[in-house]
């Protein structure tokens, strides 16, 4: 009876050990799913991508329904459709934005409350492929925008933007936030990401298994719109974590509803 008891102690720590074991793998998550750092749902819009790569073999609008595509998996984010933004474009005689005052007046004529503006900066699609993003993030002017701003003006002289900034332009028409990546696959930091990434979202019946994503364009171009996407909304509870908000749109100027 000593034995059996012993025995079944053990039983119980094995299983213990084997139950924490599971808990533990389930909280190991590479590639979770993006939350909308507002605290409530926003409406997004997306401006197409612009090209600073000097690789014309780019096909941007692609790249941008790729990106939409990634937003529309943020929880809490309702992303209008490209179409709109181009429609909205096209009425305007706009071929692309250049400036932030027009990326906040697309963002009110289409209803928006946040507008994205990126751009590819660097682009090699052959393996291992490199691709560059700079992402910039605008809203309408909040009060003492200055400090609500997640960009230090040395940074915002310094860095690579989608929209050419002048650091001596009014504060309230600087990003929100904005990063700017470079995603070489053959960093081996990159490389994990685009493991892990492939084993989140799969690989279908690729006898390439994970390397698929690297060996296609658009499955790693969806690989970099994703992580570009997760390191600005990092940013973004930054910056709102240290007080800053995120204006309401007024349903009255939304259009093409």
């Amino acid at each position: 009876m000593r034995v059996a008891g012993r025995w079944q102690f053990g039983v119980i720590v094995l299983a213990a050990m084997m139950m924490e074991g599971c808990c533990q793998k389930q909280e190991v998550v590479f590639c979770p799913r993006l939350c909308s750092p507002y605290g409530r749902a926003v409406t997004v819009a997306v401006v197409p991508i612009l090209n600073y790569s000097g690789n014309l073999d780019i096909d941007t609008l692609k790249v941008t329904d790729i990106l939409y595509s990634e937003l529309q998996q943020v929880e809490g984010f309702a992303v209008i459709p490209v179409n709109r933004l181009l429609a909205q474009m096209a009425q305007e005689n706009m071929r692309c934005v250049e400036t932030p005052e027009q990326a906040l007046g697309l963002a009110r004529k289409v209803g928006a409350e946040i507008i994205l503006v990126s751009a590819i900066t660097e682009y090699n699609p052959y393996y291992p492929p490199v691709v560059g993003m700079a992402m910039q993030v605008f809203s309408e002017p909040e009060p003492a925008s200055t400090q609500a701003s997640g960009v230090d003006p040395v940074v915002l002289r310094r860095m690579s933007s989608p929209l050419k900034l002048d650091v001596d332009i009014d504060p309230e028409f600087w990003p929100r936030n904005q990063i700017q990546r470079i995603y070489n696959s053959r960093d081996k930091m990159v490389l994990e990401q685009v493991k892990h990434f492939a084993d989140d979202r799969g690989v279908g019946h690729s006898p390439y298994g994970w390397d698929v994503y690297l060996r296609s364009q658009e499955y790693y171009l969806r690989f970099v719109c994703y992580k570009a996407i997760a390191e600005l909304l990092d940013k973004e509870v930054e910056r709102i974590n240290r007080g800053a908000k995120i204006p309401t749109v007024d349903n009255d100027v939304k259009e093409y509803h």
